[in-house]
């Protein structure tokens, strides 16, 4: 339960067996190389920040398949949320996989997907289009005359087009009466609630001027664009729309038939992904005509079996590894990796420490010291044994039912864990989805003040542990003042300010002194220390008093714990309050419409609860807790890849 001790190696061998070495590695899925400085690499940039025409082409292929499985997965048939539940993934080995997938066989797929699909655009594009230019002719189908013989006439210019439509036709009536006593002919066409269609008639030699009079009225003009009359175009149209819709359908059948065909796709997408990164990791080999050098890092626990599988794969006499020694500049640069290493129970935990970051080599891994914390402030957050109950059964039957992989698979395992001490805190608190049972010690509302008490104890031992960290890791790094500065002063304060309250409140009066001396000596090595090891003693003690401001903080902190309380309180009154309502129901409806309802409201609670657990969790653990001595600023281990999201490889590569 620690950060795993890293090696550094170096591998030499023929350049023959450059991509069998690289597969090898990625198949162990325990060694991460690393970029080696190129020499010839132009304008000074590492070779590796330029992706090799193998990467990109893979990654290509890669990227084009995930699409296709977007568009494919729309034109599957529905499964059953049983069947998606359990659906699990095909087995390979990463060689197994590697010779399985045709990769011509499956990019031609890929592109019989793609032409579908630009197929489909394309006509829906034009079928808008067709259904936009019906939907403007629509309106002039009452004409008996044809617009484009209209605009042919020799001595008469014709205007089709609209004027805003109101309550009163206001622009319509007033374009009629100043036009009334000219060689002007108006005609509606057709009229709605927006507009008024208009066919106005005069003659060529007055055009230009009416043109401009007819916008005086907001005329909108309309260019009929068809030869024949408004309704035959109309109707040609409609059958354009209808021979589009036909053949979109059969696009969309071409479309589902290629279902049966979409495990290819998946396997292509992992195969092609899985080569972009072993591109990847070739590329920062070295190499020449006599030999490839990589450079790489893995957990000193997986190097035996390193060496067994390369000498069983390529042979003992075809490499050659040699051990480099780790420096402190290396440490100090963050080139050494971190990997975490924890027990079944701590592993899903990590993903609190991962979310606010790894820790560096030089660091611990706190996710031992998150689980016990974290399990208790969630616990006393829900602390309802028939939540806790839903959480265990609905995580047990998700771990036990589908194929979980990767974060998934950790969620889901953590929420599991997290339902135990939610039952445990529900038996202690007597609550069984709002409802009183008989096995309640404690009373979350008669005893609020006590559950108070007790989430404030419980913050400050948690700070306390965050305070003994913080030693520990200053007095490995040799710095004798921050470890009491920062840790051990602040330990002796806390605890004696809180025995001194203890003893005033408790009429403990030796319980009160000893704490009240306790704290003294604290606050005067806030002061005292500095001065000790540093030069400036007038500064040192300056910024041992503003040090000690720093208390307000911790009352701050410990403040902070009491939502321990108040959410476990609140989500069980609200349980209750749900209860009470579905009771008032008449007997005939509360075992009716009332059974739908108090399952609705009680997982619309559980929800919350848990919600308010897990973020205010992360909270107290996040400011609280890692704030006292977590820096997390760490790189992560990062073997060579593979995807693993289609199909599930096995250990024989191992």
């Amino acid at each position: 339960m620690a950060i795993a001790k890293m090696k550094k190696l170096s591998i030499v061998s023929k350049p023959a067996l450059k991509e069998d070495l690289v597969r090898n590695l990625q198949a162990l899925q325990s060694v991460e190389v690393s970029a080696l400085p190129r020499e010839d690499a132009e304008d000074a940039v590492d070779a590796a920040q330029v992706k090799s025409e193998d990467y990109v082409q893979y990654d290509d292929l890669y990227q084009r398949a995930e699409r296709a499985l977007v568009i494919l997965s729309r034109y599957a048939k529905d499964r059953s949320m049983m069947e998606k539940l359990t659906h699990k993934r095909p087995v390979f080995s990463l060689e197994g996989l590697h010779q399985e997938v045709d990769l011509d066989q499956g990019q031609t797929l890929i592109e019989e997907v793609e032409k579908l699909y630009n197929q489909r655009e394309n006509i829906i594009s034009t079928r808008e289009t067709v259904e936009d230019e019906q939907s403007a002719v629509s309106n002039w189908r009452s004409l008996d005359v044809n617009p484009a013989e209209l605009y042919q006439l020799d001595h008469f210019a014709v205007s089709l087009g609209t004027v805003p439509n109101d309550s009163s036709s206001s622009q319509w009536h007033a374009l009629k009466e100043d036009t009334k006593d000219e060689d002007i002919s108006l005609l509606e066409a057709f009229s709605n609630e927006d507009e008024i269609g208009v066919v106005a008639v005069t003659r060529k030699s007055q055009a230009e001027d009416f043109q401009g009079r007819l916008a005086q009225y907001h005329f909108q003009p309309f260019d009929y664009p068809y030869e024949e009359g408004p309704e035959t175009a109309f109707q040609n149209l409609e059958d354009k729309r209808k021979s589009l819709i036909k053949e979109e359908e059969e696009v969309v059948q071409a479309l589902q038939t290629l279902e049966a065909k979409i495990p290819l796709v998946e396997q292509v997408a992992e195969e092609t992904y899985n080569r972009s990164q072993h591109a990847l990791a070739v590329q920062l080999t070295y190499d020449n005509d006599y030999l490839i050098l990589l450079s790489g890092w893995t957990d000193e626990e997986d190097y035996d079996a390193l060496i067994q599988k390369l000498e069983a794969s390529i042979g003992a006499d075809n490499f050659v590894v040699v051990e480099e020694e780790i420096t402190e500049e290396a440490i100090d640069n963050n080139e050494v990796p971190t990997k975490l290493k924890n027990n079944a129970l701590n592993a899903p935990f990590e993903m609190i420490t991962e979310m606010y970051g790894v820790p560096n080599y030089r660091e611990i891994d706190p996710t031992p010291f998150i689980t016990p914390f974290y399990l208790l402030f969630f616990g006393m957050m829900m602390g309802d044994l028939g939540y806790g109950l839903v959480l265990w059964l609905g995580t047990l039957v998700a771990m036990k039912v589908m194929d979980l992989h990767g974060s998934a698979g950790n969620m889901v395992k953590f929420g599991h864990y997290l339902s135990y001490p939610t039952m445990l805190v529900g038996l202690l608190y007597g609550s069984f989805f709002g409802e009183s049972i008989p096995t309640g010690i404690v009373d979350p509302t008669g005893d609020a003040i006590l559950i108070m008490a007790a989430s404030v104890v419980i913050g400050l031992i948690h700070i306390l542990v965050a305070l003994c960290i913080k030693i520990y890791l200053e007095v490995r790094r040799g710095n004798m003042e921050s470890a009491y500065s920062d840790g051990l002063g602040w330990i002796l304060i806390l605890l004696g300010l809180g025995a001194w309250g203890i003893g005033a409140m408790a009429g403990m009066p030796e319980v009160g002194t000893i704490g009240k001396w306790v704290s003294i000596i604290g606050f005067a090595g806030m002061i005292i220390v500095p001065v000790i090891f540093q030069d400036k003693k007038l500064l040192a003690a300056g910024l041992g008093l503003y040090n000690i401001y720093g208390i307000s903080g911790y009352v701050g902190d410990l403040v902070s714990y009491t939502r321990l309380m108040a959410l476990g309180i609140s989500g069980g009154s609200i349980a209750m309050a749900f209860n009470m309502l579905v009771g008032f129901f008449p007997a005939p409806i509360r075992f009716t419409i009332g059974i739908v309802l108090i399952i609705a409201l009680q997982s619309f609670n559980l929800f919350l609860s848990v919600l308010s657990g897990y973020v205010h969790g992360l909270r107290l653990i996040f400011v609280e807790f890692f704030g006292k001595f977590y820096e997390g600023d760490g790189r992560a281990f990062s073997p060579i890849n593979t995807l693993e999201k289609y199909v599930r490889l096995n250990n024989s590569d191992k």
